[in-house]
């Protein structure tokens, strides 16, 4: 498994925070006695949308990383359109 990159890892870093700062916010909004409740509403929400986010830049990452390498990339001839001998042509 190889490790985020320093950028991706200081993005996570930062929304994370942002995250854990808003879930302060929450809890000192909260009603008396509603502390919890608002505050499993709150992750619920934002805490999906932010492991959506942490997936789709670690989906990005390994697409990156896939392009990069020789195998995957296409020789020029590849990206020539071919016709087949076996096409009718319009008259």
């Amino acid at each position: 498994m190889t490790p985020p990159s320093p950028d991706v890892r200081d993005l996570l870093h930062e929304r994370l925070n942002i995250l854990l700062d808003e879930c302060n916010q929450v809890m000192d909004n909260a009603a008396y006695g509603q502390t919890i409740h608002d505050l499993d509403d709150f992750m619920l929400i934002a805490g999906k949308k932010f492991l959506q986010e942490v997936m789709q830049q670690k989906l990005h990452e390994r697409i990156e990383r896939a392009e990069q390498k020789p195998e995957n990339k296409q020789c020029p001839q590849c990206k020539k359109k071919r016709s087949t001998k076996t096409k009718k042509r319009k008259r």
